[in-house]
């Protein structure tokens, strides 16, 4: 996990959260490697220049189509061979990601006290299904959302990605999921779990708290004004604080 960055944010909320929506890559999954293994292929697929580790991870949390055109500068006509290079690589290995160290712990607490908890991804909604029951994780999940393709949708109108039912990205998936969960009259106890900024700006969008996490593929800028929690202990407290 990272070092410790910034100051740390006292615990929030009245009694602890009722609802936990976590991303899942990166937050927790330690998939930010095969991720960038993939689009690595996809690189080499075009014979495009090499990118930092750095570079890399800013394909981390978007959807696919989205960091393929705004960070490789792939034409529109190529994007859907793009995603199928990826996916080529990327769905053979995917369940064997593993788990942060103590996020499985974590999960079994939280549910073990009652609180409803989703994983909400900018993955496909099968594939963020898949994963989840190949890490062990789905006991403990009371809903998994990720988005969709539909013919006629875009990854790039804000609509469709803000749509709970169209679903193109982070902010109609967490609304998804929250429907789901019955929550969505009940935003006040709500809170987002997340690494990268898409996390952060869907939660503000819908009024429901975010809380970033240091192991993934974010940093602490993206979370401007949120708690920011550095170990899986310190997020476990963070979300069963009483105030």
């Amino acid at each position: 996990m990272a070092a410790a960055e910034g100051k740390k944010h006292k615990p929030m909320g009245k009694n602890y959260f009722q609802t936990v929506i976590f991303d899942m890559d990166g937050t927790l999954t330690d998939s930010v490697p095969l991720i960038t293994q993939g689009v690595q292929e996809v690189i080499s697929h075009y014979h495009l220049s090499e990118q930092t580790p750095q570079q890399l991870k800013r394909f981390v949390g978007p959807p696919l189509r989205i960091g393929f055109k705004k960070y490789l500068d792939l034409p529109d006509s190529s994007l859907d061979e793009a995603v199928e290079v990826y996916r080529r690589f990327y769905r053979p290995r995917m369940t064997q990601v593993p788990l942060f160290p103590g996020i499985k712990e974590l999960l079994e607490q939280l549910h073990g006290k009652g609180m409803k908890i989703a994983v909400a991804s900018s993955k496909l909604e099968e594939l963020v299904r898949e994963i989840a029951r190949g890490t062990g994780m789905s006991p403990y999940l009371d809903y998994t959302a990720g988005t969709q393709e539909k013919t006629g949708t875009s990854a790039e109108d804000p609509r469709d990605i803000a749509n709970p039912l169209t679903r193109r990205g982070k902010e109609g998936v967490i609304r998804y999921a929250l429907e789901q969960l019955g929550m969505e009259s009940s935003l006040g106890r709500a809170v987002m779990v997340g690494d990268r900024e898409d996390d952060y700006q869907a939660a503000k969008n819908i009024g429901i708290e975010v809380i970033g996490v240091s192991w993934g593929a974010g940093s602490r800028e993206e979370f401007p004004g949120a708690p920011w929690v550095t170990s899986v202990a310190e997020l476990k407290n963070t979300l069963l604080a009483k105030k």
